[in-house]
């Protein structure tokens, strides 16, 4: 080989070796960064998952709740319904008193006493 056929190899392997210097120091830079934006977006994905976890518990007590309230509703409707049929058969029982009807007073004190709970007054049901 002559002297400027190895000269001119040597700068051609020389100038190969800085460019794939360079390229591999590029893909370092590359899978680098890359490597941090996943580890960001893996600590982005355990956030969201928490507070879709923090969510549903929330929605879990609300749902809870609201049944809880659906029950109580239920049972002052109950009461309610219970004290009105027993207002209604007070109200009958006034009614006839004050017209003087005899049958009506004992039919409206008899729905009286089916009617109205017997611990009226004394905090119970």
């Amino acid at each position: 080989m002559p002297n400027g056929t190895k000269k001119t190899a040597t700068i051609v392997l020389s100038v190969l070796v800085v460019v794939l210097a360079l390229a591999a120091g590029l893909f370092l830079f590359l899978f680098l960064s890359e490597k941090g934006a996943v580890a960001d977006t893996n600590s982005q994905v355990s956030n969201t998952e928490q507070q879709i976890k923090d969510q549903k518990g929330k929605l879990s007590d609300a749902k809870s709740e609201t049944t809880d309230l659906q029950d109580k509703g239920q049972d002052l409707q109950g009461t309610h319904d219970q004290l009105q049929a027993c207002t209604d058969s007070t109200k009958a029982a006034l009614q006839a008193l004050d017209n003087g009807d005899q049958a009506g007073l004992t039919k409206a004190v008899d729905d009286m006493v089916d009617n109205c709970p017997r611990d009226l007054g004394t905090g119970g049901s």
